[in-house]
């Protein structure tokens, strides 16, 4: 009988001792469970400070390159107004142009060259130039014109288009060449015409 209160006794020693070594074990991997959270969510927290660092950044050198070619910009953007703006007004003037007044023009810039053309065959075709003009024309170049100036309304833009039968010379007058003389040659002028407070320079960036 005292064999077994002995046994039992020694069974209860046995599972009070497994009872707290398993405790001891509990608490332990509950602390280690706790600090592997901790440690995970400073981690984490790391993590997303530094994300945070980065992206505010990335936006801080963003906000400073825009401010930095935000003056360039506006400059591009006023040249490019200022050179629109001085194609319609040139437009404008060359479409309010009467016959007379673009027949002298091409007569004008065909005495330069008139020497060029001379001793060859040519055909002459035209759009807007009044007969006078083409009369005048015509005496300039003498016999060589072969037959009268033909009016083709088929050209793109007024003016008038003068070519050796042979084929080896060509020259075009017209109002889209008068155009691109003006904007190369009085663009500042034109340009302080229309915005006073523009200096010729700026127009021809």
């Amino acid at each position: 009988m005292e064999e077994i209160r002995g046994t039992g006794a020694l069974e209860r020693e046995i599972l009070d001792d497994a009872g707290k070594r398993a405790g001891k074990i509990l608490r332990k991997a509950r602390e280690e469970a706790e600090k592997i959270a901790r440690v995970s969510a400073e981690a984490l927290e790391k993590k997303r400070a530094e994300t945070e660092s980065l992206k505010q950044a990335k936006m801080s050198q963003l906000e400073k390159e825009s401010l930095s070619t935000l003056p360039l910009e506006k400059t591009r953007l006023r040249a490019r107004f200022v050179d629109e703006a001085l194609r319609s007004s040139v437009r404008r003037f060359l479409d309010s142009l009467d016959w007379t007044a673009r027949g002298a023009w091409c007569l004008s810039e065909l005495r330069r060259s008139s020497t060029a053309w001379e001793g060859r065959k040519l055909a002459m075709s035209c759009r807007g130039i009044d007969a006078s003009s083409l009369r005048r024309i015509g005496e300039l170049l003498g016999p060589g014109l072969s037959g009268d100036p033909v009016q083709d309304p088929a050209m793109s833009r007024p003016g008038l288009l003068l070519r050796s039968l042979d084929d080896t010379m060509t020259m075009t007058l017209t109002d889209g060449l008068l155009e691109a003389r003006l904007l190369d040659e009085y663009r500042g002028e034109l340009a302080r015409a229309l915005f006073p407070e523009t200096p010729g320079e700026d127009a021809r960036r």
